[in-house]
């Protein structure tokens, strides 16, 4: 085929193919190593910061781990203090005088009047005290001892209601919260696991709902002389006992817009973005495609096992936005506290790091492929320009030699190269001259 072509074509083609093909090699070299840099940087950049996620969900796991184990070591010492000032105060014992109690269920507020034996502490009756300022013995003395809510409670009936008859819990109005009874069937028909261990003759330690909120407690039965459980007795402390605990929650941010959020098992909030939506139900919330993506987390955190981090994805506009952007949770269950403890961000912020470096890597694709073509457009006028300086004087021979072929022997021959093509002019005009005295002795001869 190259056969075929002209000599100035020849040229130009593989002086360019000698100049590009060595950088086509090397970029193409370069690119491929880049791109398999640049996927295995972005794996990496990605795979660090999931692992960034996870860490700071494990780390908020750990902390809210701690404060459990701290607070369930106080209040298993705070219930030992309890039973020690019972026993100061004579034990427990019942009257054959009967009270009139109005009970009112802690889940359902149902409310029922009841008849039960007096209780006594020693020998005096723990009477039936709502006003805080009132002195009342034992819950009051367990809280100056050792700064915990305590509760003494009367079994009601065969199924095990337990009424609180003393206590230093106070209700929503500010009162002690004597009256209300936990059930021994919570509302959705299980039995109340603190009834069910106490009438079992068990200890209780561990989450419950008191009254209004949920508690880190701790339950003893109470018995008389025949071994028959007549009550039990509480000690606890509120879930977030420790302000810093929320406060350090609420403090951290994720990248821009990111925070870490808690959320109970029924979709709830625990704990917000700077606590602005607590004890919100947002289980009903639905995403950018219609589904109920609280729900889907929800489920999801349920069936983890301690330690376990589970994932969801979800596109969401924040107020104020007008695209919609991928969302991506990273989340732990902590059982204890019905907690679900999450990690939040946009995967736009969370990837980043990845993305300017995707978008570094293709600007760098654009310069070699632009240095690519600048070298081949260079090559061409270069070798354009030399193939024209060797082909003309050859284009010249040839033409000369043609008319002289022809019989003009009058024609010029510029011989002023020095080259290989110069000697070849040289020679056309020797042959020229040769000719000239040829044609100048048949001329004679005639």
């Amino acid at each position: 085929m190259l056969g075929s072509m002209k000599l100035q074509f020849k040229l130009v083609f593989i002086g360019c193919l000698l100049v590009v093909l060595p950088q086509i090699i090397v970029a193409s070299i370069t690119f491929f190593q880049n791109r398999s840099t640049l996927n295995f940087t972005v794996d990496e950049t990605n795979s660090q910061a999931f692992a960034n996620l996870d860490q700071l969900a494990k780390s908020m796991y750990g902390l809210v781990e701690s404060h459990q184990e701290v607070n369930e070591r106080n209040i298993k010492s705070a219930l030992n203090v309890a039973r020690e000032i019972v026993v100061h105060g004579g034990g427990f014992s019942m009257e054959e005088r009967n009270a009139s109690w109005n009970a009112t269920n802690q889940f359902s507020l149902a409310a029922s009047t009841v008849e039960l034996p007096r209780m006594k502490i020693g020998n005096s009756w723990l009477g039936q005290v709502s006003d805080p300022k009132t002195p009342v013995p034992v819950v009051d003395k367990v809280r100056e001892t050792v700064a915990v809510t305590c509760t003494i409670f009367q079994r009601m009936n065969a199924a095990g209601d337990m009424l609180r008859v003393a206590t230093n819990v106070l209700k929503n109005d500010g009162t002690r919260a004597i009256g209300t009874f936990i059930p021994g069937t919570n509302p959705d028909g299980k039995p109340n696991p603190v009834v069910a261990a106490i009438m079992k003759g068990d200890s209780f330690t561990g989450r419950a709902y008191v009254v209004n909120n949920w508690f880190v407690t701790s339950y003893e039965p109470l018995q008389d002389a025949d071994g028959k459980i007549i009550g039990m007795l509480y000690v606890g402390v509120p879930i977030e006992s420790v302000k810093s605990l929320r406060e350090t929650i609420m403090r951290i941010v994720v990248g821009k817009t990111g925070y870490v959020w808690v959320l109970d098992s029924k979709g709830s909030y625990v704990i917000s973005k700077k606590g602005k939506r607590d004890g919100e139900d947002i289980s009903v919330l639905k995403d950018e495609k219609g589904d109920f993506f609280i729900q889907e987390m929800v489920k999801k955190a349920l069936v983890l096992k301690p330690g376990e981090i589970g994932e969801h994805f979800y596109p969401w506009i924040n107020p104020g936005e007008k695209e919609t952007r991928t969302k991506v949770a990273r989340f732990m269950y902590f059982a204890p506290w019905d907690w679900i403890i999450g990690v939040g961000t946009t995967q736009d912020e969370f990837l980043e790091t990845a993305t300017k470096i995707e978008t570094s890597a293709r600007h760098n694709s654009l310069i070699l492929f632009a240095v690519l073509l600048l070298s081949l457009a260079a090559a061409l006028v270069v070798w354009i320009v030399t193939a024209k300086r060797i082909t003309r004087p050859i284009v010249m021979l040839t033409d000369a030699a043609e008319k002289m072929s022809k019989g003009d022997l009058a024609i010029k021959i510029d011989t002023f190269s020095r080259d290989e093509i110069g000697a070849l002019a040289k020679a056309i005009e020797r042959m020229q001259t040769s000719l000239k005295l040829a044609m100048d002795r048949l001329r004679k001869q005639k």
